[in-house]
């Protein structure tokens, strides 16, 4: 049997949680985008508020406005989708140039409908650039992802290595 078929408890537990957690961001993801235009923006308002209240406790005043928090948002919940389907893909695959094609594949194209839900929105729109500023956060993650692990086989050679 391949590794994918591997079910060992820890692994299993892995493959199901992190999978569990990825379709979950992509639900709330999609759940955001049907969310009409007047309460999309209040949300973001709310987020706003806040972090500028904590900016101007730690007095440095208000310095993020709407279009920034959207922005980071954004980035942010795709760089955890990125991270989030890495882990997964990785739980199965054990593969990391595969596991980072796919991871890239899923960023892309959640992002992709996620814009798209939008049309359906009421006075939402499709937008390119939240489409790219999605997928380049979701990159992001995936090669965070990527990265860890090939400095966790280089650590893993170097002990195999040295015993």
């Amino acid at each position: 049997m391949g590794d994918y078929m591997k079910f060992d408890k820890k692994t299993l537990f892995f493959r199901v949680l992190t999978t569990v957690c990825t379709v979950l961001l992509i639900a709330f993801i999609f759940y955001n985008s049907i969310k009409p235009a007047k309460e999309s923006s209040e949300s973001s308002g709310r987020v706003l508020a806040l972090l500028n209240n904590i900016f101007e406790f730690l007095g440095i005043g208000p310095v993020l406005n709407q279009n920034i928090v959207r922005t980071l948002a954004h980035f942010g919940e795709f760089g955890l989708l990125g991270v989030l389907s890495s882990l997964s893909f990785q739980s199965f695959l054990r593969h990391k140039r595969k596991n980072m094609i796919f991871s890239v594949i899923t960023v892309a194209s959640v992002a992709l409908i996620d814009e798209c839900i939008q049309l359906f929105s009421d006075g939402r729109a499709f937008q390119i650039e939240d489409m790219f500023i999605d997928i380049s956060g979701g990159v992001i993650g995936a090669l965070l992802v990527f990265m860890v692990l090939c400095l966790v086989d280089v650590s893993r050679k170097r002990r195999f290595k040295n015993e």
